[in-house]
């Protein structure tokens, strides 16, 4: 938190400070934020809606404003004509349900051809379509992203370099963006690491229509804590099912992630698509998600319409220990780590005024098999049982400044 708000005061020292050019002379400091302020509520009490899979707990069947609501300031300072410095820090609720400050953005920016940029430092993980305004939801048409794709890859932070590129030909516009890392990330019971992240991804853009697609590898790494795992991971050492054991957590798996999409944004019409494949080979489940989203603009207003599904494609394991009990655990730890689901969802938005938008969204989402989806429950076993469909109802107020 401290080193946070010592960048963000430098920041703003740095903007007052004299300065021997004229008196007109612009500004190197610049100073934006952006928020939102949410409520959602579900028509199940049993079932607990979140936002990412980070947060521990969310909306039951009373309207919840921790679920959506973020607060996000960035901050730019120009050091030379090829070199700046961009800082963005965001509040929302994460894991343990603490409201720390998270350090989004922190990179140097170098302007190393008028067709190449360089960063180095923290970025967002450019794995999806929307990355970069995840946080930013007054950009995005929906009151949040659809979770059935964007819950895929939790790990949102690149710390490392990146390189972009960016062309015309002819009427098209074409972006090559290339990046290598890590990423930490705190999960509920545990933590969990990307090692030696390298990826790229392209995106084309002619007549209000782009198209991209990214693919990245890393190393994993996935420590869990939860009593679950706890108690089944002893008991597997224990009967000499050491082998099992070690697909669960540990330093030493691989990982590969797969993403494409398209937006085809007119005066009136938004078609909006996506797809994503995430690949491991132990420590948690491989999946695939996609959504499709239509709209259409009536002045201020925006109906739209999102049809959404996440489903796995492999399990943790499919060990086992030939035991009964212990057989019994493995498959109710898979299921607490499996997030499928399918929705679909209704919503509006109201651009109020220039800088602010009034969205609503009413979604029919069905959870599993296998699996709660993005809920959460009071009782485990309901992963594997998770039953008929929930309704979420979803209020939110985006802004910028």
């Amino acid at each position: 938190m401290r080193s946070i708000a010592t960048q963000l005061l430098a920041l703003t020292l740095a903007a007052g400070l004299p300065s021997a050019r004229a008196a007109d002379a612009p500004s190197p400091f610049s100073l934006s934020g952006f928020g939102t302020i949410g409520a959602a509520r579900t028509d199940k009490d049993a079932r607990i809606f979140r936002s990412s899979t980070e947060q521990e707990s969310g909306a039951r069947t009373d309207f919840d404003l921790s679920v959506d609501s973020v607060l996000g300031l960035q901050a730019s300072l120009t050091l030379s004509n090829t070199l700046d410095l961009t800082v963005q820090s965001v509040v929302r609720k994460g894991v343990a349900d603490s409201y720390d400050p998270l350090l989004t953005w922190g990179f140097l920016r170098f302007q190393a051809t008028p067709q190449v940029v360089v960063r180095a430092g923290r970025m967002r993980t450019p794995f999806f379509m929307y990355s970069d305004s995840v946080n930013l939801n007054y950009a995005n048409p929906w009151v949040r992203p659809p979770v059935e794709v964007y819950s895929l890859n939790p790990f949102a932070d690149l710390n490392g370099v990146d390189a972009l590129y960016r062309t015309p030909i002819g009427a098209t516009d074409l972006e090559l963006h290339l990046f290598g890392g890590k990423s930490p990330l705190d999960v509920r019971h545990g933590a969990a690491k990307l090692q030696a992240i390298r990826g790229a991804k392209a995106a084309l853009s002619v007549s209000g229509l782009t198209i991209q697609a990214g693919y990245a590898r890393s190393n994993l790494s996935v420590q869990w804590g939860d009593p679950l795992f706890t108690t089944l991971n002893a008991q597997l050492m224990a009967t000499g099912n050491e082998h099992v054991a070690q697909d669960l957590s540990g330093n030493d798996s691989k990982a590969s992630f797969l993403s494409a999409g398209f937006q085809y944004d007119s005066d009136r019409l938004l078609l909006i698509g996506e797809y994503a494949r995430r690949s491991v080979d132990r420590y948690t489940v491989s999946s695939a998600g996609w959504y499709l989203t239509s709209g259409y603009r009536f002045g201020a207003l925006t109906p739209y319409l999102t049809v959404a599904r996440q489903s796995q494609t492999a399990p943790v394991t499919t060990g086992s220990s030939g035991i009964a009990q212990i057989d019994s655990l493995i498959s109710l730890f898979n299921a607490t780590r499996n997030k499928p689901q399918r929705s679909t969802a209704i919503g509006l938005r109201w651009d109020a005024t220039r800088n602010v938008a009034v969205k609503t969204q009413l979604e029919r989402i069905q959870p599993g098999p296998g699996g709660l989806g993005i809920f959460l429950s009071d009782n485990i076993r309901d992963d594997i049982n998770p039953g008929g469909p929930v309704h979420v109802l979803s209020i939110s107020a985006d802004f910028v400044f």
